[in-house]
């Protein structure tokens, strides 16, 4: 499908009415407790943004919490702990069981940072170094695992990196101490601590999609080329990378009341959940919400995409 651009997007919803939710009865007197990821990245700056938006609503209220990332969201998910988890689309489509989306919200990029003095450029000069591939239980650990093996640089063999998994603020300031030669990341551009830690420490960001045709011929539909802008992080030129969707999750067993008002929440309060620093490719857009593939869509989520969008 062809996505309509952001301005097209928000002039649609602007004209839209927000009465059907407003006018919906509440389902729950508790807030949804949604699992997101570690503070200072664009998971949990999005659950806030959605707790934000839906603060008023009277059929739905999100409590955002903090966590390590898609794999420990999926786990909570599972476990009953949460209602709702952010989650790459890659995670998700591994987890299985009753896992079903509410929207494909936004793009990740997968960013590979390096001290812009080490004298790394290209994904193979990471072998023999220390990297870190972001926090246990997140999805940037995972994927970035991924991208190394389909690259050749397996981990587990003498050809691949020295790998820890390190949280998001211990990974930069590791980087900034030189503990680590490189660390992997992923959420939106620009990230704040990353634009803070580039004033302080001139860093580049690799190219990661030397590895895209493996990813892709591994894992079906759920890696695409995407491109962090020019500027971002101080870079004199755009910089190819790896994309990755990033799903609002429920459970099967969500109620349908509930998964209506969220996918209200979602298109009528679109230009409150991007954050205004945010460059590059944005979701929440009719075409883009409901390609979920390969993960399925809540069943009353799917009709109520059609109600507003027919």
């Amino acid at each position: 499908m062809t996505a309509l651009s952001r301005r097209a997007f928000f002039s649609v919803v602007a004209g839209a009415s927000i009465a059907s939710l407003a006018a919906c009865s509440p389902s729950t007197t508790s807030p949804l407790i949604l699992g997101c990821g570690e503070p200072g990245g664009s998971y949990l700056e999005f659950g806030e943004l959605l707790a934000a938006a839906t603060r008023t609503s009277r059929a739905v209220a999100i409590r955002p919490l903090a966590t390590e990332g898609s794999i420990d969201n999926l786990r909570l998910l599972s476990e009953g702990r949460v209602d709702l988890a952010l989650a790459l689309v890659d995670a998700a489509a591994e987890a299985g069981g009753d896992v079903v989306a509410i929207g494909r919200v936004y793009q990740n990029y997968l960013q590979c940072i390096v001290r812009a003095d080490s004298g790394i450029s290209r994904m193979s000069d990471l072998a023999g170094r220390m990297v870190s591939l972001g926090a246990p239980g997140s999805g940037a650990a995972a994927t970035a695992r991924r991208v190394l093996v389909a690259a050749d640089l397996d981990p587990a063999t003498a050809s691949g990196p020295a790998t820890v998994e390190r949280s998001f603020r211990e990974a930069v300031d590791d980087l900034a101490e030189r503990r680590i030669d490189a660390f992997f990341w992923s959420g939106g551009v620009p990230t704040p601590q990353i634009a803070s830690l580039a004033a302080r420490v001139p860093v580049s960001v690799i190219d990661t999609t030397t590895a895209l045709d493996a990813l892709v011929a591994r894992y079906p539909d759920v890696y695409a080329a995407t491109t962090i802008p020019s500027g971002v992080y101080g870079a004199e030129r755009a910089v190819p990378t790896v994309g990755v969707a990033n799903l609002l999750l429920a459970r099967a067993d969500l109620s349908a009341e509930l998964a209506r008002a969220l996918v209200d929440a979602l298109i009528d309060d679109a230009p409150a959940l991007v954050s205004p620093d945010a460059l590059g490719i944005q979701y929440l857009t009719p075409a883009s919400l409901i390609d979920t593939t390969p993960v399925i869509l809540h069943p009353a989520a799917e009709r109520r995409y059609r109600e507003r969008y027919g």
